[in-house]
Formats: C-alpha cells, structure tokens, sequence
C-alpha cells in the first residue's frame, strides 16, 4: 500500500484514500446514512457521510497481516441479521495473497467465503488491486472469469493499458470511464467484460 503508483507521486494508500472519498460523496446521494468503511487490522469499523472524514481515517498508515476471509465473513454476517435481502456492494482492497490474523495464507478459506457464504444474487464484490505482484493479480483475474458478481479492477493508468491493449489504442477510456468501472463493474455485466480478454471464437470469427 505504501508503493508509488506507476509514474506518479502517489502511493497505493493516497489512490485508495481518493476513491474512498469518491464513494462516500457519491453512496451518500443514494444513502444518507452513510458507507461503512472496515480496515482489515482495526477494531472498530466506521460509518462516514461527510467524505472529509475519510481524511481523518486515513492519516494512519497501513499496517498487519491480511485477514480478508475473517473481515469479510463478519461483514456478511452483519448483513444478513439487520438487512435481510438487501443488496450490498463491497469493495476490497488488497496488496496481498490473503492470510490469518497470524499472517499464514489461507487462499482456501477465502474463496469459501466468496463462493458458500456470500448470497450471491444480491451481494456484489469490487476487487480493487493496490499490487503488481503477480500471484495475487493472478486469482483474483481468475475469480473475476469465474464468480457470479464479482469485478475485478487496478489503478487507473494499468486500466487504461490494459482496456487499449485488448479494445486499440484509440480506443476511449477516459478518467470518468474509470470511475464508471469501479463504482459499477461487479453490479453491470457489460461494463465487467469492459477488460476481459475476447474468447476464442471471438477471435477467430
């Protein structure tokens, strides 16, 4: 998280700390109770509907292991007992393979909780990538293929790269494109395959 973005000043914590900002200007118009903000290593998670508290949040740094499977289970679990039905979106940020609280891996037991224990048809999932490392890019590429709901999305000039390199480099993909991508690609189908490989016949025909 503390790594610089490819050709900026910025590190990974600064990108996520803008979008975070992002969603709670815009969740707020929709719901005015606010988004609800875990950090993977604090206690207490956070309700916020003024987006300069998201300032606040972020003044202390990134620390500890990655304990997705845990932070996300509770989430769910929370969900479920106060908001039945509802749909949810989630996004997930991560600079790394995910572990316990002891920082041993437990790949296995995430995707458990992503594939038994998330209600699929009303809970979507943005994956945000704050790494270049590619063993992590590597599953969640693979679930993206893979799991019902689910995007997966890196940094704005990796996107850009990455949608030129498969659609030309013409093609337009512009900053609030990339918006557009994050904020809904786990909920809209089209926009998700915005930067998935063509298939085969695709190629061929």
């Amino acid at each position: 998280m503390t790594n610089f973005v490819d050709g900026t000043t910025r590190t990974r914590w600064d990108e996520l700390r803008m979008f975070v900002r992002l969603v709670v200007e815009i969740g707020t118009i929709f719901d005015s109770n606010g988004i609800n903000i875990h950090f993977l290593n604090r206690q207490n998670s956070y309700r916020i509907s003024n987006p300069k508290d998201v300032e606040r949040l972020f003044k202390i740094p990134p620390r500890g292991y990655t304990p997705l499977a845990r932070v996300l289970r509770n989430i769910l679990q929370s969900h479920v007992q106060h908001q039945q039905n509802k749909k949810l979106l989630i996004f997930i940020a991560t600079d790394g393979i995910p572990t316990d609280d002891d920082g041993n891996p437990n790949l296995p037991e995430f995707k458990h909780v992503m594939e038994h224990e998330r209600q699929v048809d009303n809970t979507h999932v943005m994956f945000l990538i704050c790494t270049d490392d590619s063993e992590t890019v590597s599953y969640l590429r693979q679930w993206d293929a893979e799991m019902v709901n689910v995007d997966v999305t890196d940094d704005y000039q990796t996107q850009e790269k990455m949608i030129r390199e498969i659609h030309g480099a013409n093609y337009p993909f512009s900053y609030a494109d990339y918006v557009v991508k994050v904020l809904v690609g786990a909920i809209d189908p089209d926009i998700d395959r915005s930067d998935d490989l063509p298939d085969e016949d695709d190629i061929l025909s």
